[in-house]
């Protein structure tokens, strides 16, 4: 009698292990079609190919987070996406000495397995911003790609532009000829049958001097040094308010350079420049020495980007010798 009452009590221990029937419980077996679906990366973006590793970096991140504008889900690169964006910097001189201007060619990678593009997007940028890649230019660069890759994509902004890189890009810009509005005699202050007070007669306004600067011959550096550092120069002077020459004059001041690399082991060398100023007349002023130890290979590669920081580092000292030069009198 005894093992009977045992295994009845352990028939009503795995009865109560039961789950009882809940006639008012959920069923989730159908909620899948319910639920939230996460986005799919549409687009995988690259960095820019030829451009300084920090910047090309924060470029892909802020071109990904602008295309969000655009309803578009993108994501930089290793994620991965059917369709990649892939772009090419280049630079030169901007129009009138005024800074650098950045050029990059973008493309659409994987749609109908084909390349799309180029769509090209432009920006001027002082020599100081493009050395330290601001993030006002990183801004910028992403603002006016962002509506071109769009495009690519077949999704051209149609809408009414709620991110700045739609008006920098001219989407949507109210016509420049727009007339201005008319003053009337309200506005202007005086009776509507009097007629306007004549504008007194203003002396036209002194114009400043300005120091014309021509940057000559740039020696001795490898690679496409000596090219890098003549546009490096040329836009530093012209974001310092100097008038850029492209030739000599009976007005114009004269910067020359020399460099040399002095190899100190396997891996490093010694960087030496003398940038050199000479008054119209052909009288040297004075000189700014610069001398750092830098990687070999990096000097013998291309000085696209290295060339204006070296400028723009040597600048202060060209803009002093100028300014005791036109402070003497004549």
């Amino acid at each position: 009698m005894r093992h009977v009452v045992t295994a009845l009590a352990c028939l009503l221990l795995l009865g109560g292990c039961v789950s009882t029937p809940k006639p008012f419980e959920h069923d989730a077996a159908g909620d899948e079609a319910f639920l939230p679906k996460e986005d799919k990366v549409e687009v995988a973006v690259a960095t820019p190919a030829n451009m300084p590793d920090n910047m090309a970096r924060r470029v892909a991140a802020a071109l990904a987070i602008e295309l969000q504008s655009y309803n578009i889900v993108a994501a930089v690169q290793p994620a991965q996406a059917p369709l990649k964006v892939a772009s090419a910097m280049s630079t030169r001189d901007a129009e009138f000495g005024t800074g650098i201007e950045i050029e990059i060619e973008w493309y659409l990678l994987g749609k109908g397995n084909g390349v799309e593009g180029p769509a090209i997007s432009k920006t001027v940028v002082q020599a100081r911003d493009y050395a330290e890649a601001s993030d006002k230019l990183v801004s910028r660069i992403a603002q006016q790609a962002a509506p071109r890759v769009a495009t690519l994509m077949g999704k051209p902004p149609v809408f009414e532009a709620r991110s700045p890189g739609q008006v920098a890009a001219g989407v949507n810009n109210p016509p420049a000829d727009e007339a201005p509005p008319v003053q009337t005699a309200a506005t202007s202050g005086t009776a509507p049958n009097q007629p306007a007070p004549a504008p007194r007669p203003q002396a036209p306004p002194s114009t400043p001097r300005q120091t014309k600067v021509m940057v000559g011959s740039i020696e001795g550096a490898p690679s496409d040094g000596n090219r890098q550092l003549l546009g490096g120069m040329r836009r530093a002077l012209g974001s310092s308010r100097i008038v850029v020459m492209d030739s000599g004059g009976p007005d114009t001041f004269v910067v020359s350079a020399k460099v040399k690399l002095t190899p100190i082991d396997d891996r490093t060398g010694q960087l030496d420049l003398s940038w050199y100023l000479k008054d119209p007349g052909g009288r040297e002023i004075g000189k700014v020495d610069q001398s750092n130890p830098v990687p070999l290979a990096a000097a013998r590669g291309s000085w696209a980007g290295f060339g204006d920081i070296v400028a723009q580092a040597a600048v202060e000292g060209i803009l002093e010798l100028i300014e005791q030069a036109t402070k003497k009198p004549q």
